[in-house]
Formats: C-alpha cells, sequence, structure tokens
C-alpha cells in the first residue's frame, strides 16, 4: 500500500486554512463564536498558522449534551477553531481516503450519502434471496486509540501530520463507558486502555470511517461474499445462501475482535429480501421504499411542537416552511405520494392559542412562550389571534403529481402568516392560487370589472 508523505506544508498553507474557515461556518454564521472569529478572521487564522507552525496549538474544551432520539447518544462539540483545524486537515486527507475506501461505503463521503446507500442497496436485492443485516455494538465510544492510530501510520508517513491527528484523538473527552474483554485482556484492560471518538467532530466521522475500510475489502475481497453495502456502523450482506450467510457472522465476530469491536447480539438478523431490510432511515423492498414508522411518529410529535411554537411566537413563517420543506424533501426519496398528501392536510397553524399538555416533550415550550409575551413583535402578533394560517403545499404538490393543480377560493396574502390566509374583502372576487408541475405557483384574479390577469 503506498504511503503519501510532503502533506504538512499544504495543510498550513494560506489558502487552505480560509477554506477551511469558509466551510467550518456554513450554516453557522450566526452563532456569536462564528460572528467573533470571523470579525477577526485574518488575525484568528495568522496566530492558529502560527500554533500549527510552532507546534504550540491544542484542542480546546468540548461542549456536549444529550439526545435521545432515536437512543441515547453523547454529542460533543468542539470550539470554533478547533473545527477550522478540522476542516483544514480533512481538506488534504479526503483526497486520499477517497482513493483507498471501498466503493460500498457510502459514510461522510461526497456523492455519496444515505440515499445512495438505500438505491445501491435496492438494486443488490433484485439479485440475491437473502440479507444478513449486522451493526457494531456503541462504535464510537468503542474506538480504540491505539488502533486507530495504528491504522493512520498504514497511509500516510509525513510526521507532522500524524502528531496533529494523534493530539485530535487524544484530546477526545470522555465518552459512554463500554465494558468489553477481549482474548488475551487483563482484569482492568477495558479501563486502562484509552477508547472513544466523540460523535459530532468531522474527524470522528472520517477516522471511524477509515477504521473499517480493511473491513469492507475483508468481506468482499477475502470472504468473497455476493453483496455488499455499509454505511457508518450499520452493513448488509447479501447472498442466496442462507447457510453461507449463518457461517459469515462467526467471521465477522472474529475480525472485529481484531479491532476490539463487537457486533450488536440484538441487531443481527438473516431474513429474505421479499420481506423488506430497514436500512438508513428508510423500509426497502426490491420494488419500493417506505418511511420508517418511527421516523413518522418523530415527525408527528415534531409538528405539534411546530404548531405549539408557532401559536406562542417561538416560530414565524420562515421556520415553520424550512422544517416543512427538509421533512418533505427527505420523504420524497421514497414511494412517499400519498403519506404526504395526507399528512399535509394537518399544516395548518394558528396564532395565539398555545395547548398545554401535560406529556408535552418539550417541557420548556411554556416559560419560553411567556418570556416572548414581553417582547414587542409578540404584541404585533396579538390581533390576528383567531386567524388560521394555512402553510402552502406546493413542495408536497409539486412532487406528488406532475398536473398542475389549482386551489379556488377567496384568498389574500398576509405579511404575517406562513401562507395564504382565507378573508372575504372581496365579495364579488375570486383568486386562485395555481401550483404548476415544476412548483412555482401565481395568483390570479378575476372579478366583474377586471379581467383576469396577475393579482400579485
Amino acid at each position: 500500500m503506498k504511503r503519501y508523505g510532503n502533506l504538512w506544508d499544504k495543510l498550513i498553507s494560506w489558502d487552505n486554512l480560509v477554506l477551511a474557515a469558509k466551510k467550518a461556518q456554513r450554516g453557522k454564521r450566526r452563532r456569536p463564536d462564528v460572528q467573533a472569529f470571523n470579525f477577526w478572521q485574518e488575525k484568528e487564522l495568522l496566530k492558529l498558522q502560527h500554533e500549527l507552525i510552532t507546534d504550540t496549538y491544542r484542542p480546546g474544551e468540548f461542549v456536549t449534551h444529550w439526545i435521545y432520539e432515536p437512543k441515547a447518544r453523547l454529542i460533543s462539540a468542539a470550539p470554533y477553531r478547533d473545527r477550522v483545524v478540522h476542516h483544514a486537515l480533512m481538506n488534504i486527507l479526503e483526497p486520499i481516503l477517497n482513493r483507498y475506501f471501498h466503493p460500498d461505503s457510502y459514510a461522510c463521503r461526497s456523492d455519496k450519502g444515505s440515499h445512495a446507500a438505500a438505491d445501491r442497496l435496492q438494486s443488490l436485492m433484485h439479485r440475491y434471496r437473502y440479507a444478513l443485516k449486522c451493526d457494531v455494538r456503541k462504535f464510537f465510544p468503542s474506538i480504540d486509540h491505539t488502533i486507530i492510530k495504528h491504522t493512520f501510520r498504514r497511509l500516510i508517513k509525513d510526521q507532522k501530520v500524524l502528531t496533529l491527528m494523534d493530539m485530535i484523538v487524544d484530546s477526545s473527552n470522555l465518552q459512554e463507558p463500554v465494558l468489553q474483554w477481549f482474548a488475551g485482556d487483563e482484569l482492568f484492560a477495558p479501563v486502562e486502555r484509552r477508547k472513544g471518538l466523540p460523535i459530532g467532530n468531522l474527524t470522528s466521522q472520517w477516522f471511524a470511517n477509515w477504521m473499517l475500510s480493511d473491513f469492507d475489502h475483508y468481506m468482499t475481497s477475502v470472504l468473497g461474499l455476493g453483496g455488499y453495502v455499509r454505511y457508518c456502523d450499520d452493513f448488509i450482506i447479501l447472498h442466496n445462501d442462507r447457510i453461507r450467510l449463518r457461517r459469515a457472522i462467526g467471521q465477522i465476530k472474529a475480525y472485529l475482535q481484531s479491532k476490539r469491536l463487537s457486533l450488536h447480539p440484538a441487531k443481527v438478523h438473516i431474513r429474505p429480501v421479499a420481506s423488506g431490510i430497514t436500512f438508513v432511515g428508510y423500509r426497502i423492498w426490491p420494488t419500493h421504499q417506505l418511511l420508517r414508522k418511527q421516523n413518522v411518529r418523530r415527525f408527528n410529535r415534531r409538528l405539534v411542537w411546530m404548531k405549539r411554537g408557532y401559536a406562542c411566537g417561538m416560530l414565524d413563517q420562515k421556520d415553520v416552511k424550512q422544517r416543512l420543506a427538509s421533512w418533505i424533501g427527505y420523504a420524497c426519496h421514497a414511494d412517499t405520494k400519498r403519506l404526504i398528501r395526507r399528512m399535509s392536510r394537518q399544516w395548518r397553524f394558528t396564532r395565539g392559542k398555545a395547548e398545554v399538555n401535560a406529556c408535552y416533550s418539550r417541557r420548556q415550550l411554556e416559560q419560553q412562550c411567556n418570556q416572548l409575551h414581553d417582547y414587542q413583535p409578540q404584541q404585533q402578533h396579538a390581533i390576528q389571534s383567531e386567524q388560521q394560517h394555512r402553510v402552502p403545499t406546493r413542495p408536497a404538490l409539486s412532487k406528488i403529481n406532475a398536473r398542475n393543480r389549482t386551489i379556488y377560493g377567496l384568498w389574500e396574502r398576509s405579511s404575517e402568516s406562513p401562507g395564504l390566509v382565507p378573508v372575504r374583502s372581496f365579495a364579488n372576487a375570486r383568486r386562485i392560487y395555481a401550483v404548476w408541475h415544476d412548483g412555482a405557483g401565481s395568483i390570479y384574479c378575476e372579478r366583474p370589472d377586471m379581467p383576469l390577469g396577475l393579482c400579485g
């Protein structure tokens, strides 16, 4: 295997640091730490470059929080200047790793992703009868630091770059404890060995994917199994012989033990492809794809929060539209025409009527709503407490049917509404909101004294 060197000068170059800062701020420009860094960007980047050259750079402390959906995970956020360094490092390593990674590894790579992984699995399901689905148990908290550092040295030989990568790994905060004993371990080996990469770092995603890259080549080249797809720590093997897949489980466990990893005992299944496979958030069959039921239920709970947040002023028109469009974009990758049409009927938002439920998951909503009553924007919304707003279903309609759709009624746009508000300001008028197949929409009006035309 070729080892790459002469990477340090490229990493600390001014152009690379500017590009890294540009990538690190995507979607985060309004955050105070990002704004403070960008206000003195040239000065901060020069300071960061000097620290890297003089070997005085040290990573900062993480900000952590727990998430509980779909399962409990510890999320760790590095300081912004450290994230700039992470992007600068990956700008150099990403072209090298993409040449080394297996083509059926879909996590953290350009032109890959979860949708490409789902489509690849569906294409393989036409050629094989059975599928073995596996999951690595507590993958990120179980990554051994000694093993991942050895993996670096198999591909990189620039000592300064290796020192920076080792520093990023060693600066990882304490993760969820995982007690696992492997062959040859002493009693306190699981506690004495450093392990765990923080979930939330750009480098953690790439390093974890890098660690299992040898496993991808082992599955396809050494074992010679039929079809194979991996997304991070979830992977699926397809074959026409169920007994061959059952024997492969023992071989997979033996290989993962050499990396001090293990399979999740409750997430190893062999089933016919005709019964469907759950993978990367979708339920996949050879003929179609659907959303997971728990994902739909989770969005319904989020929809309740959005209605209450809009009612009390926490969310505005732009926030509601972005959240609905985001979910539609995710759902449209599956066969969900009827689901989107049915759920879009519930997208009605009302100002000034926030119902309180004791079982509501967002417990801070009521407290934040009470604080907003003292603000001026909330007083402006009080005059339309009884108005009912309809979020336009243009994205849903444009994805559902290629034919033109027209909604008739008495309509008038409102600057406070996330959509169109039914009013009765013109007794003899008819306003038409037309949604075309490409998603564009126009309002046309027709009155006895006015010809049909664009009314705005």
